[in-house]
């Protein structure tokens, strides 16, 4: 168990280290290209992506769980995992480049055609470093996939903007995609020690399916839901739309996805090990729903408050049509969603991907519903309302098979959740309000005194609620500080001596 908590802590860490520093190239690329490149660039892209995410699901075929949640695996196992995807690559490549026609003229664009199937090509180079990917995550390596994924987004993002500032267009976009993965698998490969014994077992494949082909459908209809609002808006709507909405989006989905990612990442073969001993499995989950509620709830909020600035600030004001989806999508979908992928993370570890399968199947069919009513009757805000209705239904859906696995119900998730969000809405509020008092042509400086604000009304709410997140953020503190005081010290009495 001490060597569980000891490789969990320096996973998060590295996770943690992985993924800002990830997002952060990203991030700061973005900014770049948002202002070299025009919205309905980023709306086509974002059409894209849409093929390329589920064809990338369907090649998983959720083998990458079934290798993490199985407790002994086999070098026939790894190979088999291995060939199958490789095979199903090949397969969905040729599916997506005959279907490139028909994608392009659905959406009015005929330039989708030739860029779908070159930008394809992810699928056949992503298939080669899958499985090394995962035997790292299960061995908790978090190091070395934060090592070369790091060194891949930094080189590739700086080719987009060599590119970009070079009038390519939308081309830099898709040769930046293009040579992430390619430097990911060239580098996995000559720095991993696993190589494949190129062996197909058809009891392996049938044993690792059993488990993964119920994720497969859940992670398929999961994905199928989220890019179905980009479909409908890419159809229905023009790039420019779809453009502000994707930035929206993804703007939004970095630090939630960040929070979600580090602790599931981590959390995940945590779980998987304690998946016999639920008493102790619940009050590991309790603690990372507090931990992750408490920094989502006051990140997601403070970006509301301060959207219009920021926005400016980072993309000029031509991306302005982003600032209202964005500051929905805060408040009304990203509270809740960082919660529902550690639900679904206990529900795995424990063996119930078919209870996953039920509740993916259920929350999307429901989603999907409120869609499609929603965009008929309010039109894209109507796409936002029904996310922001699903989002909190889930949260019930997922409690109830939590409590048949740890006695762990939606109503529990709800009451864990709300101190953190009660503090952060109140501090919200006041910096929402500081913020249009304060907002002039000076943008930087109603961001930092709108976000000094946010910060002090939070800590001090955190403090007077004794709220978890907020304790163990000051443990890890004075922790720190005492090891960098104990160092000091230790290094100054060595100069005496």
């Amino acid at each position: 168990m001490n060597e569980l908590k000891r490789k969990t802590l320096f996973g998060s860490l590295w996770m943690l280290v992985e993924r800002f520093g990830y997002l952060s190239v990203q991030f700061i690329s973005n900014l770049v290209l948002a202002r070299l490149l025009m919205p309905e660039d980023f709306g086509t892209i974002g059409i894209m992506m849409v093929f390329i995410t589920l064809a990338n699901v369907f090649i998983d075929t959720g083998f990458s769980a079934s290798l993490i949640q199985k407790k002994d695996i086999t070098e026939q196992d790894k190979s088999t995992v291995f060939i199958t995807n490789i095979t199903l690559a090949v397969i969905a490549y040729g599916i997506l480049y005959f279907a490139s026609p028909l994608i392009a003229e659905y959406f009015h664009n005929e330039e989708l055609c030739s860029m779908l199937r070159v930008l394809g090509i992810i699928l056949l180079i992503d298939a080669f470093c899958a499985i090394q990917n995962t035997l790292l995550t299960r061995e908790m390596n978090f190091k070395l996939l934060t090592q070369i994924k790091l060194t891949s987004i930094f080189v590739a993002a700086f080719v987009a903007i060599i590119l970009a500032y070079r009038n390519y267009g939308i081309w830099s976009l898709i040769v930046q995609y293009l040579l992430y993965s390619l430097i990911r698998v060239v580098s996995t490969w000559c720095i991993t020690k696993w190589k494949p014994i190129l062996t197909f077992s058809i009891k392996s494949f049938k044993n690792l399916f059993g488990f993964g082909s119920k994720l497969l459908i859940s992670h398929l209809v999961a994905e199928l839901y989220v890019n179905f609002q980009q479909i409908l808006i890419g159809r229905y709507y023009t790039s420019v739309d779809l453009g502000y909405y994707s930035q929206a989006r993804q703007f939004q989905q970095i630090p939630t996805g960040t929070i979600s990612q580090v602790i599931n990442s981590v959390a995940y073969p945590a779980y998987a090990r304690m998946q016999n001993d639920r008493i102790a499995l619940r009050e590991m989950f309790r603690q990372n729903i507090r931990l992750v509620t408490y920094f989502n709830t006051a990140i997601m909020i403070l970006l509301a408050s301060i959207a219009r600035p920021l926005i400016t600030l980072m993309y000029s004001s031509k991306w302005l049509g982003a600032v209202g989806y964005f500051q929905f999508l805060c408040l009304g979908f990203g509270v809740f969603l960082a919660i529902h992928q550690c639900s679904l993370s206990v529900l795995k570890a424990v063996g119930r991907s078919d209870y996953v399968l039920i509740l993916e199947i259920i929350k999307k069919i429901l989603g999907i519903l409120f869609i499609i009513i929603g965009l008929k009757v309010w039109g894209i805000w109507g796409i936002l309302y029904a996310l922001a209705l699903n989002s909190f239904i889930e949260i019930f859906l997922n409690g109830y098979f939590l409590k048949k696995e740890i006695q762990y119900s939606g109503l529990n998730t709800l009451i864990d959740m709300l101190p953190s969000i009660f503090v952060a809405i109140v501090s919200g509020v006041v910096s929402y309000f500081s913020s249009i008092f304060i907002f002039n042509n000076n943008v930087l400086e109603t961001i930092i005194v709108s976000s000094l604000i946010f910060i002090i009304c939070f800590l001090l709410g955190s403090w007077i609620g004794h709220l978890y997140g907020f304790e163990v953020l000051k443990k890890s503190v004075i922790s720190i500080l005492k090891k960098q005081l104990e160092f000091y010290r230790n290094s100054k009495y060595k100069n005496c001596i």
